[in-house]
């Protein structure tokens, strides 16, 4: 199960909940609006699907790891085993080693070494692939301690094969179901501006073409003949059990040769993970010789038909004795209690008198109405906003040198498209604005310091404002915040003697750095500092930062070199601290003066940097 978003014009997320059959084909099991993803609401929701399960128990469910939803998961299916996307988990932890790495050599010892130890058979080759990990992550203790803490310790059982493959899981270890599904609701929705009696009726025909595939996936495993499951071992499974299945023990039947008898060798996880039988049972009945057993398949496998057991359903629904409670207390209530109770009760009875009406639209309120104007593609796009390790993805590729000049933003932009005014470099010309323009945060800067501005630009307020300022002004568009966080992150690291003198202590660096690595939502203590990063800023793309607000305003010259004396070359960016909590950029106009530098520049740079 999985949310996704942009489905309707409300904006609210999707959850939706898939099945799998036999025949391995996925299926709607629910799908629910939800007004926000918080426990209660995920409780609601899976309450609701509980109460349509009459026969048997929830097994196994794979989410994310989105802690609201597990916990929902604990309380309405406590029995349940909640395995965790491995996909997702995996393009995570690398983004993360993308991040926290500089040497290419070195991120690709770290995932093999992480893909051996997540795919570790027992527990035993855990432990020994864990301390081999630990070995090769020895000085990468940002990383080692995010996969550590964030991953291994809390969740392990949920996604390492050693405890995973002990779950009757069916080979479903990721969402990719489910995000599959996404998908194919998203094809046919084609735009995001439909109400929701519009939504449903595109569910529902989705699920009619679904149950017609799933119809004829059972069809063709009842009627198809395969000729290579013609012999006696498979007798008493053709046309009786999913041809999926027949796959499965086939792929079992031909590792006989290698495996024999012998269960440690063979390890049986097909047994405990699918309910089919394993290399050395298959063995075991070739030797006899005699057929597999029906009774050795798991029952899942031979579900063929949407027909229901009807000993599996209750003998008798009746409404008798709630109707009984409701007039006994009807009769208990006062005028006004039975009024309210009997309009409950009309508009039960009588659907169209309800008093239920849409959600109101979400929109945007900034800015005058300008009367009637059209849906921008952004706007009706069904599309998903990118995941964390896409943006990281995406700030690597484009970060082959440290020159900012040379970057190419394209595929970075195109991620996740912003409005026009982020694209900065070259800044777009303001000669024809005829209008007097109110630059905003104005009033937060220094009086001397107005009539030396030429504008003010803002960026988003996740906590990354900072970086964002910064990625715009370099010319790359402030989606490449990520990218910025994992240079200044590299350049602590890798002079991290000249910063411990700078800032007094190894202890405060590596404060700093953990500081300073984020994923895609920042608390305050991950905001950018100053005057800390306007050095290490500076240093890194070899620029000169100046840094304005209210309190004091510094200008920050690179630590190890002058900043590039070619005029194409040579860079002044100038960001504000507005509200005592953001970030903006500011453009000053041309010959403007700038603040001074700070004693700890003087006292710390190197003689090059001086000239």
């Amino acid at each position: 199960m999985d949310s996704t978003y942009k489905t309707c014009r409300y904006r609210m997320p999707l959850l939706e909940i898939i099945g799998v059959t036999s025949t391995e084909m996925a299926f709607c099991v629910g799908f629910a609006y939800l007004q926000s993803e918080r426990v209660d609401n995920f409780t609601w929701a899976l309450q609701m699907v509980k109460e349509q399960i009459t026969s048997g128990e929830v097994e196994v469910i794979v989410t994310d790891r989105d802690l609201a939803l597990m916990n929902a998961v604990e309380n309405v299916f406590p029995k349940a085993v909640n395995l965790l996307c491995l996909f997702h988990i995996c393009k995570n932890v690398k983004a993360k080693c993308k991040m926290t790495v500089f040497s290419k050599k070195k991120q690709v010892q770290i995932m093999e070494a992480w893909e051996a130890l997540i795919y570790s058979y027992d527990e035993a080759q855990y432990y020994m692939k864990l301390a081999i990990f630990e070995g090769i992550c020895s000085s990468c203790s940002i990383f080692y301690h995010y996969v550590h803490e964030q991953w291994l310790i809390p969740h392990k059982e949920r996604f390492v094969e050693a405890w995973t493959n002990r779950v009757m899981h069916f080979g479903n270890t990721t969402t990719q179901r489910v995000e599959s599904a996404h998908w194919s609701l998203k094809r046919i929705l084609q735009d995001s501006i439909g109400d929701i009696c519009s939504v449903w009726e595109t569910i529902n025909s989705m699920i009619v073409l679904q149950h017609n595939e799933i119809i004829a996936s059972f069809e063709k495993s009842i009627i198809q003949k395969v000729h290579r499951y013609s012999n006696r071992l498979y007798a008493n499974l053709r046309g009786v059990v999913s041809k999926n299945a027949i796959d499965h023990i086939a792929a079992e039947y031909d590792r006989v040769k290698y495996v024999g008898i012998d269960q440690t060798e063979c390890r049986c996880t097909i047994r405990t993970t699918h309910g089919l039988p394993c290399a050395c049972e298959i063995a075991r009945y070739s030797m006899i010789p005699r057929s597999i057993p029906l009774d050795a398949i798991h029952g899942w496998w031979s579900k063929l038909t949407f027909h229901v057991d009807a000993s599996s359903q209750p003998s008798e629904l009746s409404v008798k004795h709630e109707i009984d409670i409701i007039v006994k207390k009807f009769e208990e209530l006062d005028v006004p209690g039975k009024i309210s109770l009997k309009g409950k009760l009309r508009e039960i009875a009588y659907p169209s008198t309800m008093s239920m009406f849409p959600p109101v639209a979400k929109v945007k309120t900034k800015g005058a109405k300008k009367g009637k104007s059209k849906v921008s593609k952004r706007d009706k796009s069904t599309k998903r906003d990118p995941s964390w390790w896409e943006y990281v993805d995406a700030s690597v590729r484009c970060s082959g040198t440290n020159a900012c000049s040379t970057i190419d933003t394209s595929k970075v932009e195109k991620l996740a498209p912003r409005p026009s005014v982020q694209k900065l470099t070259p800044r777009p010309s303001i000669s024809k604005v005829q209008q007097p323009r109110v630059l905003l945060f104005k009033d937060w800067l220094p009086v001397e310091i107005h009539k030396f501005i030429d504008d003010i630009i803002d960026v988003g307020d996740d906590g990354n404002c900072g970086y964002r300022a910064v990625a715009a002004l370099l010319g790359m568009g402030e989606n490449c915040w990520a990218f910025i966080r994992q240079q200044c992150v590299i350049e602590l690291q890798e002079f991290m003697s000249h910063y411990e003198l700078l800032f007094g202590g190894e202890n405060y660096v590596r404060q700093l750095i953990h500081n300073v690595y984020v994923e895609q939502v920042a608390s305050k203590d991950n905001w950018m500092t100053l005057p800390e990063m306007g050095y290490v800023i500076a240093s890194k793309f070899n620029v000169v930062v100046v840094a304005l607000s209210l309190n004091q305003s510094q200008t920050y010259f690179p630590l190890r070199s002058p900043p590039p004396t070619s005029m194409s070359d040579h860079r002044v960016i100038v960001i504000a601290f507005v509200n005592n909590c953001h970030f903006v950029q500011v453009y000053l106009k041309s010959y403007s003066p700038i603040p001074p530098a700070s004693n700890l520049w003087k006292n710390y740079c190197n003689e090059e940097a001086r000239q």
